[in-house]
């Protein structure tokens, strides 16, 4: 039995080391990485305001992530003007698109963040056809998941959301992902 327990220390001895002093940390990421796939959830809905305005509700979450460096950048179509937020500068630019970056917080096992855009047509009597918003999933070193779901579509002064309630991805873990 006393055999035991020193092998035992000599082990909670590495995994604190490993994780720097943080068990419960250590014990949540290897659980992560042999048992859960990484999932990406974006949840939008759009409300009306005065005449032509809507708030635009971006929700984005890394489920059951690994790392703690999570980005999520939101393209939105320039056709649309955002009032409340400043277009991000540090995205990769796509043709046709203002980023703007969601302030992801960590919470346990996810990764998340809720973001509301104030949105308004550039030009009052302008038809938009249906155009995706983007939304792209990153950490420190490369993308991780873009997703395409959602599309605004203005018609006759009114401002639509196409799309499902959730928009789901799955990957299988993966150290530096």
């Amino acid at each position: 039995m006393k055999k035991f327990w020193k092998i035992f220390g000599w082990i909670a001895l590495g995994v604190f080391l490993q994780f720097k002093f943080n068990l419960l940390y250590g014990i949540v990421f290897l659980e992560n990485l042999n048992f859960h796939d990484r999932f990406y959830y974006v949840s939008m809905k759009i409300s009306p305001t005065d005449e032509r305005l809507r708030i635009l509700q971006v929700q984005a979450v890394v489920h059951h992530s690994l790392g703690p460096d999570y980005f999520a950048n939101v393209y939105i179509p320039k056709q649309y003007k955002v009032l409340n937020k400043e277009p991000y500068l540090g995205a990769e630019t796509v043709p046709g698109y203002k980023v703007y970056n969601m302030n992801m917080k960590r919470k346990y096992r996810d990764v998340l963040s809720t973001e509301d855009f104030i949105i308004a047509p550039l030009k009052k009597d302008m038809e938009i056809p249906s155009t995706p918003i983007l939304v792209d999933f990153l950490n420190l070193n490369q993308s991780l998941h873009k997703d395409e779901t959602y599309r605004l579509a203005t018609t006759k002064q009114n401002t639509l959301l196409e799309g499902p309630k959730i928009a789901e991805a799955t990957y299988p873990q993966q150290l530096g992902m």
